[in-house]
């Protein structure tokens, strides 16, 4: 169940355009993290007066607000980006410069692009739409103005707390490929309390060059870069051109990346994700970072003190992970994350049949389909994976008992709901290698709305007949989850 801090800012809010896009938005809230969000997706939204009353309900902050950079102003009037509880905004101080771009080359040649910074006065190139929100959830759909491809981004709570996920979904709509997609997403950091000296860090950035065989084309701290992947994006220090940096600063600067995915056929898609969250410390935001899979990241910390050497009083991250060469799902290497929605409640929205599927490790998960579809094959990951057998219930009936690596089909049972129990498996958070990631391959039939999995816990999962969900929680918050492929920075 949501908090009441939570509800206090539930603001549903929608748009619907032929030719142009309403302004509007919303403020979501994960743990200590707020995000502002404009209806065409990026960031740095300035609140409606009963959102603005709403989150001084909810304890965010005073009318005064709780750093220099406001300056007496009304919460109306304060514009939110990335912001932690009880230290402030970290993208909007100064320039509203946080957005995305999207840039294609049609059959005949053209270069088109479309996107949204509020710098740069919002939205261009980029026509219709539909927004919706929730107190910690929202999604913008918009369309390119010359060509039929549209952009989805879905934002929600990542496994980590206090860090957002959001789902990018670039479709081509069209009847033909269009070439050389690329994605630009840009952000001028401003850390409080230093909001225009900050020191940043980037990650991941060299293993992943389109020249290693991953999706990143260019990167660097100019943060104050145009939506428009067609322009140069440059850098404030030239250092920071395509490379991995520790603390480049103090300056007033930020993070840009352009990430290239090649052609896309007409009638298909990429996914990728985003993250944007704020930690206590660096070290928790590095934990989050290995804990998310992420490919390529940025982070953001003041100059006060010794910022540079911890992260206090608040480290705040940019990640993207899915640009590594290797899209979502294709391998139970790089499979999808969930959104979580309460404790032990993971949803993938829009879900494809046929990818691996990820969410942390419990004791067993209930794998259900909202909206139409019904279960075809499902495959459980090698033993590399460090899992032994799993039993499979439908109906609360055991179906079978598979190895690693082995294949089962559903199909015949025409169910949208089955349960998963791994065999021998000790619910033990002490454990070595107690987090170790779960992906586990799923198709279906049928065009379903939402994919959810639900933590079961019970006492003798070998001794279950007709499996039931006992209880949900998630031991701590976040001690059940995983830890990645990757390590970095430490």
């Amino acid at each position: 169940m949501l908090s009441k801090k939570l509800k206090a800012t539930a603001l549903v809010l929608a748009f619907l355009g032929t030719s142009s896009v309403v302004h509007a938005g919303a403020i979501i809230v994960y743990g200590d993290t707020l995000l502002g969000i404009n209806n065409e997706g990026h960031l740095n939204y300035v609140p409606t007066t009963e959102q603005a009353n709403a989150l001084i309900d909810g304890g965010y902050f005073t009318p005064a607000g709780p750093g220099s950079q406001f300056n007496g102003q009304s919460p109306d009037s304060i514009p939110f980006g990335l912001w932690r509880n009880g230290l402030g905004d970290s993208t909007s101080p100064g320039c509203l410069c946080e957005g995305w771009g999207v840039a294609v080359t049609l059959p005949d040649t053209s270069r088109i692009a479309g996107g949204a910074n509020e710098n740069f006065g919002g939205a261009f190139g980029i026509t219709g739409g539909t927004f919706g929100s929730t107190t910690s959830t929202a999604t913008s759909e918009v369309n390119l103005s010359d060509a039929n491809v549209s952009v989805t981004h879905s934002f929600g709570p990542s496994l980590a707390q206090g860090v957002f996920q959001v789902s990018v979904t670039i479709s081509n709509n069209t009847d033909s490929a269009v070439e050389d997609l690329v994605y630009r997403r840009a952000m001028d950091w401003d850390i409080p309390p230093t909001e225009f000296a900050e020191y940043v860090t980037h990650g991941g950035v060299e293993e992943n060059l389109e020249s290693n065989g991953g999706n990143v084309r260019y990167a660097s701290d100019n943060g104050f870069a145009s939506w428009d992947p067609r322009s140069a994006a440059s850098s404030v220090n030239f250092e920071t051109v395509n490379t991995d940096f520790v603390d480049n600063g103090a300056a007033d600067h930020g993070s840009v990346f352009d990430f290239a995915f090649g052609s896309l056929d007409a009638g298909d898609s990429r996914t990728f994700n985003i993250f944007y969250g704020t930690t206590a410390d660096e070290a928790e935001a590095v934990d989050a970072i290995n804990m998310l899979g992420v490919d390529v990241y940025s982070l953001g910390q003041n100059s006060a003190g010794s910022s540079p050497d911890n992260g206090t009083p608040g480290t705040f991250l940019f990640a993207f992970g899915g640009v590594g060469g290797v899209e979502l799902g294709s391998t139970s290497d790089v499979p999808v994350l969930p959104f979580v929605t309460a404790p032990g409640e993971f949803v993938f929205t829009s879900p494809e049949s046929g990818l691996w599927y990820d969410p942390p490790y419990a004791e067993g998960f209930e794998y259900s389909l909202t909206g139409g579809g019904l279960f075809g094959e499902i495959m459980t990951p090698d033993s590399t994976f460090g899992f032994g057998n799993v039993e499979i219930y439908v109906g609360g009936v055991l179906v079978a008992t598979l190895a690693p690596d082995e294949m089962f089909d559903l199909t015949s049972l025409n169910t949208d709901t089955f349960e998963l129990f791994f065999v021998g498996k000790t619910l033990d958070v002490a454990a070595p290698g107690f987090a170790t990631a779960f992906p586990l391959y799923l198709e279906w039939s049928g065009d379903p709305v939402e994919l959810m999995m639900s933590a079961l816990l019970v006492d003798d999962v070998s001794s279950v007949n007709a499996p039931a969900s006992l209880s949900v929680m998630f031991l701590g918050c976040f001690a059940i989850f995983m830890v990645r492929r990757k390590t970095f920075r430490s």
